[in-house]
C-alpha cells in the first residue's frame, strides 16, 4: 500500500468509528402547513395561520406543527 491508499483506508476506519448523526427532519413554512390545513389538522387554514402567528414559528417539522395548532385550538377564550 502507499501513502494515498493507507489514507483512504484511516478515513474509511474513523468514519466507520464516528457514531451515527441524527438526520434531521423535513422542515416545512407555515404558508405551506396553511395550503395543507384541512388534510393535516382536520381544521380551517385561517387556524392554522393564526396558530404559528401566536407561536411566532416561521417554520417547523410536521410533528412540531401538529402540537402547535393543537395547542392553538385547545386554547381556552
Amino acid at each position: 500500500m502507499d501513502k494515498k491508499e493507507k489514507e483512504i483506508e484511516l478515513k474509511k476506519e474513523e468514519i466507520k468509528s464516528k457514531p451515527k448523526q441524527e438526520i434531521k427532519k423535513q422542515e416545512y413554512s407555515v404558508e405551506e402547513f396553511v395550503s395543507q390545513a384541512e388534510q393535516l389538522f382536520q381544521t380551517k387554514p385561517e387556524c392554522v395561520l393564526a396558530a404559528f402567528q401566536l407561536s411566532d414559528v416561521k417554520q417547523a417539522t410536521q410533528e412540531q406543527a401538529k402540537k402547535i395548532v393543537k395547542s392553538f385550538l385547545e386554547m381556552e377564550v
